[in-house]
């Protein structure tokens, strides 16, 4: 009996390992402050946070998670600091990280809240005036996302996969025997 008891503890302890190497998490890979994009007037692409972090950083927006607060994956709000044309209110009270407005392009239909952008040079560090900004200078800059990449490791480490193996031939092996004595 104690046979069967340690092979199902190990069954029990390498699923445990092969669903702890599944289990994905996010790494903080940088930052940006919204008004390092390109001016307004350029007519540039409108980014959402995560399409921003995947245009600056590499991958696709999905893998990304944005947040205003620091770079401590344990702080990640799902919040984007965001521009708009005539509208600076996300860049107070910040959107969502999937959020965006007015694509492909910021200048596409003008007018006031009719295009948002996480990469847009407009009322941030030099606004549409091209006047200094004070949030933008040098310890009271603002307006900074944070970027997190998902680690997609889905496929189960070799070793969690052996163990479970080993856990199920020791199970089979016990079982075996077990009926044998019968």
């Amino acid at each position: 009996m104690s046979k069967l008891i340690r092979s199902l503890v190990l069954g029990v302890v390498a699923l445990a390992g092969v669903q702890a190497s599944a289990i994905a998490g996010y790494s903080y890979v940088g930052s940006w402050i919204v008004g390092n994009g390109p001016q307004w007037s350029t007519n540039p692409a409108v980014f959402s946070g995560q399409s921003a972090a995947a245009f600056l950083f590499g991958g696709s927006a999905s893998d990304y998670a944005i947040s205003t607060i620091d770079n401590n994956v344990l702080n990640i709000n799902r919040k984007t600091f965001v521009d708009g044309w005539g509208d600076d209110q996300y860049l107070f009270n910040p959107a969502a990280d999937d959020f965006s407005l007015g694509a492909p392009n910021y200048n596409d239909n003008p007018g006031a809240g009719n295009a948002y952008s996480a990469y847009v040079l407009d009322h941030t560090c030099f606004n549409r005036y091209n006047n200094i900004n004070a949030q933008c200078q040098g310890d009271g800059v603002q307006y900074v996302n944070y970027a997190f990449r998902l680690d997609r490791n889905n496929v189960p480490e070799p070793a969690g996969i052996v163990l479970v193996g080993l856990a199920l031939v020791g199970l089979g092996i016990t079982r075996r025997r077990k009926n044998r004595t019968n």
